[in-house]
């Protein structure tokens, strides 16, 4: 019987996981997908698997961003398995949510009577703002990260909350194995020191001094220490030898020029999104960007909710450090691992992305569970054992019904990223005051050869936020592809009206003026490729063209003047005046 009772948890909550994200195994590669994994040639085989420790996750081509070696080895090795085939990315996916929600089981557990535990760990298995994590291959690096961070602090626990409270060898070892799996998977796993320093301040009673306490971890944290450096070391060698600087900006940031001020008040307005995604994540948005999020621009009432619920909740942590340390606990996981994609620290790639919510979910979900204990002790007591009151079963059926709904709900959103134009027309349904859905979805219509509908999203994008060069240099492409370089001149102007710096599409412009026949313009434009770094053959030979084409229309049209004066010339007479059938068709010309 205790052996039945100990499998139960891992094997049902196993199953609740499975059950909220197994429609995702039919999904195909969708939206970063593709560019990380179906059209990246690296990923495509084990060939040269080490060189996965010296390249930057993102291919160099957009943008070189990231540093996740583990997960690049893990989309190398199911791809190579799979031969493509994203079912054994998405499985893979799978799996790894189930080990996450037993291993949340497993931390919860320490911090938490057992049933609280599985019921922490049970919503943790099918909460709905986790399909983007799981249902995207993408988001394994989210899946990887907290299947080595979630063991390495119940291990940590485990051991500090014994008799003697003495780290074991062996432990020491695993932990720090793991934290080196968690920063080479995703960088936010580098905050793993963290997280064991705020279990030390609030569920980890240790009657030792403060300073005895440092002396007998010193050496530990010292390791954590070394691993850290490592990792941001190897970052920084493959980073400075590709010639990247690091993340890049989230583009609206860069487009408007924001502040480190205005970046930290972006941040604090978001607050209440994470609040509502945690704990009611009924609409979710696979983008978020402006104007339905807004960019801060100075202060304004509408950061007062971030900042008051910010306040509130940095309070109860610090008050109840004491009282209910579970809760300050909870709090702190949810703070700090939600910290490196925050905005507050550095500058990030996002605003807000579900995905990023998946670690700090658990935090959340924990802070629930503590304060579900004295609530469900107050219902025992008033409604005890034996009293004949069907009433006393409310809580287990509501806990049955909120946990039905949410597999239901995770397994329906799953199927959104099925494929790209599902997820892209559902990403204008989910979030239609963005300007990054109509924006996304235009382009995957002119790449589907659907110019008018695409066309269309592109100017509801424009229209909603007008200063993001990608995107007018993109519809600028766009138009060019389909042979029309009338309008796709003015974008690519706009383009850099916007960024004077823009790096792509001179050349472009070059070659659509010429087009055109805007020969003086497209030299200038040439000019300025050449000046930017563009390919200097590409670029010379635009400038020959552009002199030769001017020099033959000048010809011609010289030509074309002799040629007409000597027909006026041949049709005159009685005294050098033209026929009137003569002088009604050179009229029309609008020849002298």
């Amino acid at each position: 019987m205790l052996r039945r009772s100990a499998w139960f948890a891992p094997i049902s909550l196993a199953l609740l996981a499975i059950a909220a994200s197994a429609s995702s195994i039919v999904n195909e590669f969708t939206y970063d997908d593709r560019p990380v994994i179906l059209d990246n040639p690296f990923m495509h085989d084990l060939h040269g698997w080490w060189r996965v420790f010296a390249r930057s996750y993102w291919p160099q081509d957009w943008g070189g961003d990231g540093y996740r070696p583990l997960t690049s080895l893990a989309f190398k090795l199911e791809f190579a398995l799979s031969g493509g085939n994203p079912v054994v990315v998405h499985g893979a996916n799978i799996v790894l949510y189930a080990l996450c929600a037993v291993f949340a089981f497993y931390l919860a557990r320490r911090v938490l009577p057992e049933w609280c535990a599985w019921v922490v760990a049970a919503l943790f298995a099918v909460h709905p703002v986790h399909v983007e994590a799981v249902a995207n291959g993408v988001g394994q690096s989210e899946l990887l990260v907290a299947a080595f961070m979630v063991p390495a602090v119940t291990l940590y626990l485990r051991d500090r909350m014994r008799d003697g409270g003495v780290l074991a060898p062996r432990t020491i070892a695993a932990i720090l194995l793991l934290y080196a799996g968690a920063c080479f998977s995703k960088e936010h796993g580098i905050v793993l020191p963290a997280l064991l320093v705020v279990a030390e301040l609030t569920v980890i009673a240790d009657a030792t001094s403060l300073s005895e306490r440092v002396r007998r971890l010193r050496p530990f944290y010292l390791g954590l220490t070394v691993i850290a450096l490592a990792f941001l070391a190897a970052r920084s060698r493959v980073f400075a030898g590709q010639g990247i600087v690091g993340f890049q900006p989230f583009q609206p940031f860069a487009s408007l020029h924001i502040s480190a001020s205005d970046r930290l008040l972006t941040a604090i307005g978001v607050v209440p999104d994470w609040f509502r995604l945690l704990y009611w994540p009924v609409h979710l948005s696979s983008e978020y960007s402006p104007p339905e999020t807004e960019i801060a621009q100075g202060l304004s009432m509408s950061q007062l909710p971030g900042f008051l619920l910010l306040a509130a909740i940095i309070a109860l942590g610090v008050m109840l450090r004491r009282r209910r340390p579970a809760m300050s606990f909870g709090i702190a996981f949810a703070a700090i691992t939600l910290l490196p994609s925050s905005n507050f620290l550095v500058t990030t790639g996002i605003v807000l992305a579900e995905r990023t919510l998946f670690l700090p979910s658990l935090g959340a979900m924990i802070l629930l569970g503590a304060v579900l204990v004295p609530a469900i002790d107050a219902w025992r007591e008033r409604f005890p054992a034996g009293g004949g009151s069907a009433v006393r079963l409310a809580p287990q059926l509501l806990c049955g019904l909120v946990l039905l709904t949410g597999a239901a709900r995770s397994e329906r959103r799953a199927t959104v990223w099925h494929d790209n134009d599902r997820l892209f027309r559902n990403a204008v349904v989910d979030s239609p005051d963005g300007y990054r859905p109509h924006y996304m979805l235009g382009s995957w219509l002119f790449q589907h050869d659907q110019m008018r509908e695409g066309e269309a999203q592109y100017r509801i994008a424009l229209k909603l936020f007008p200063y993001d060069p990608y995107m007018t240099f993109n519809l600028a492409e766009q138009y060019r592809r389909f042979g029309l370089c009338a309008p796709a001149i003015p974008f690519y102007r706009w383009t850099w009206d916007l960024d004077p710096d823009f790096p792509m599409g001179r050349t472009q412009l070059a070659t659509c003026l010429l087009e055109v026949g805007e020969y003086d313009s497209a030299k200038v434009a040439a000019l300025g490729a050449l000046k930017a770094g563009g390919p200097s053959r590409i670029t010379h030979r635009l400038i020959r063209l552009a002199d030769s084409s001017k020099a033959a229309a000048h010809s011609a049209a010289k030509k074309n003047d002799t040629a007409g004066a000597a027909a006026v010339a041949s049709t005159r007479t009685d005294g050098g005046k033209l026929p009137e059938t003569v002088q009604k068709t050179v009229g029309k010309a609008g020849v002298p």
